[in-house]
């Protein structure tokens, strides 16, 4: 007898690479496998071979690799042909304007809560397929699917630079920002 059913749908699971050594990173993992397909890497070279063979559609990276850099990690997702979103994650907000300047689209200030981790790939992923359908009708991106945001006309308060960029909120009130000019990082009042 013949079965009549109709062949599997293509899977549309997302992939995610989380590239990460610390311990914590494998208490939110198993968390992440409930929506998604995960693949982990521990090292630069583990995270670049997977980029190369298996391009995933997010990059959940820690800064800080131990020998190496999350913005390598970085830099080789932004490099590919359908650039990954890269969410970086550090305890250390001195790391963040690398981070921002190798492309990354959003940062995650550790330690999180794992509902917030799921929040902000949540956001990052819609962005992502919004800026794909605009690419696809040949229309311009506005600005990054990410969740980092440029202010033009804001002047760093180190060096007076014009043009900070925020990346994290510390409550409904402030942000961080970073000044990619200087490398600073703070906490100040946030924009709207």
């Amino acid at each position: 007898m013949l079965s009549t059913s109709s062949p599997a749908a293509p899977s549309t699971i997302t992939e995610v690479l989380l590239v990460d050594t610390d311990i914590a990173a494998a208490t939110y993992g198993p968390s992440l496998r409930e929506n998604y397909r995960v693949h982990t890497a521990g090292t630069w070279e583990a995270a670049r071979q997977h980029l190369i063979r298996n391009p995933p559609t997010l990059v959940i990276t820690e800064l800080a690799l131990g020998g190496a850099s999350g913005v390598d990690v970085c830099r080789q997702a932004k490099a590919l042909p359908v650039p990954s979103t890269v969410l970086v994650t550090t305890s250390d907000v001195s790391r963040v304007p690398d981070a921002i300047e190798a492309g990354c689209d959003g940062v995650l200030l550790k330690p999180f809560a794992t509902n917030l981790l799921h929040a902000r790939i949540g956001r990052l992923l819609r962005g992502r397929l919004t800026d794909l359908r605009l690419q696809a009708q040949a229309r311009p991106v506005p600005g990054s699917s990410g969740t980092n945001r440029l202010w033009p006309e804001t002047a760093c308060p180190n060096c007076n630079h014009a043009g900070v960029t925020s990346f994290e909120f510390s409550s409904h009130r402030r942000s961080w920002y970073a000044c990619l000019h200087c490398k600073q990082v703070w906490v100040g009042r946030r924009q709207e």
